[in-house]
């Protein structure tokens, strides 16, 4: 089942002509749009569709044969739709992937993403998951809330959550080896993660009670535990990349955590990504002594930047928007800039 999500989502299906040679390219191409893998990259309409399947019936009743031609001309779709893909942030894109293929060696690192709310802090993050998944790299992530400050491990709560829905999705034989694997790395303290990851039971089954202690004693023993946890699935074969949204609202306990995971010489092919405000932030946040802390660990701790879209990607934005050319649109996304 795993192996048919990560084709659908990043795997570019075999083109109908390489199949089937005598298919013309152009029928071929136009199979190949209609299954594209963006949204916007698809006919936007039936009225589009049908305008070039009636310009091959067209040349085929002509001319006996269909030659090769600009596909959509025709297509305009009958709803207003923002793109889905990314602009104006390929630099960025291209920093985190480097990353990724960093931590694919064997390598830690922590890859911050920084900027004012609603910038395209997380949709940057979540548009390299795709490429990263067609490596094999798990990609899981989790968000802090505002509201919800007062329990601990919170996103990353939802995180593991959901890796583990991730390797329920694998063979019985494959699940077995992850059980294997993280049952020799946890010991008898199964229960500790448990508690904080509920999922984690259907891939290790129920573990036994484990002794009450004292809170700071219960802390430590889940770090440590956690420790080992990470150090079982995190491997060569399948980098795991943990994205953690809306850090500036991250517990205390968390944060600690993130501290113990950067610092353990021990742990490879893991690359941690964090968002959050740096408006909302200053250096007396515990989030900022917490990466002062990582920083003096001489671990891998990068900053990325974003800045509002430069005039020219909001333009390139409007006329894909609105399936008109970039130069008709350059008086709304004047009044849009003055508007930013």
């Amino acid at each position: 089942m795993l192996e048919l999500v990560h084709s659908h989502i990043a795997k570019r299906c075999i083109s109908p002509h390489e199949l089937k040679p005598e298919l013309p390219l152009i029928v071929s191409d136009i199979i190949l749009k209609l299954m594209a893998k963006n949204a916007e990259d698809r006919y936007q309409s039936a009225y589009g569709l049908k305008a070039d399947l009636e310009q091959c019936l067209h040349q085929l009743t002509s001319n006996g044969q269909i030659g090769c031609f600009p596909l959509g001309r025709q297509d305009i779709s009958d709803r207003f739709q923002i793109p889905q893909k990314l602009y104006g942030r390929d630099r960025q894109i291209k920093i985190l992937l480097t990353a990724f293929d960093r931590v694919s060696s064997g390598f830690i690192e922590m890859m911050l993403v920084t900027g004012y709310s609603g910038v395209g802090k997380s949709a940057l993050v979540q548009e390299v998951h795709k490429p990263m998944t067609a490596k094999r790299g798990n990609f899981i992530s989790g968000k802090f809330d505002q509201y919800q400050r007062n329990i601990p491990y919170y996103a990353l709560s939802q995180a593991f959550n959901d890796l583990c829905n991730q390797l329920l999705t694998e063979s019985e034989a494959v699940l077995n080896q992850w059980q294997e694997k993280i049952l020799a790395a946890i010991g008898k303290n199964g229960q500790v993660l448990i508690d904080v990851i509920p999922n984690l039971e259907r891939v290790i089954g129920s573990q036994p009670p484990v002794v009450k202690v004292e809170p700071s004693e219960a802390r430590n023993r889940f770090n440590l535990v956690f420790q080992n946890f990470i150090k079982a699935i995190c491997q060569p074969e399948h980098p795991l990349v943990l994205f953690i949204d809306d850090l500036q609202w991250a517990d205390g306990a968390s944060l600690s955590l993130l501290r113990t995971i950067m610092t353990d010489v021990n742990i490879q092919y893991l690359l941690i990504i964090g968002a959050y405000r740096d408006n909302e932030v200053d250096f007396t946040h515990p989030l900022m002594t917490t990466l002062e802390e990582i920083k003096k660990e001489q671990r891998v701790l990068s900053f990325l930047h974003l800045d509002n879209l430069l005039p020219q990607d909001v333009n390139a934005l409007i006329a894909e928007a609105l399936a008109c050319p970039s130069t008709s649109t350059q008086p709304l996304t004047d009044l849009v800039s003055l508007m930013i």
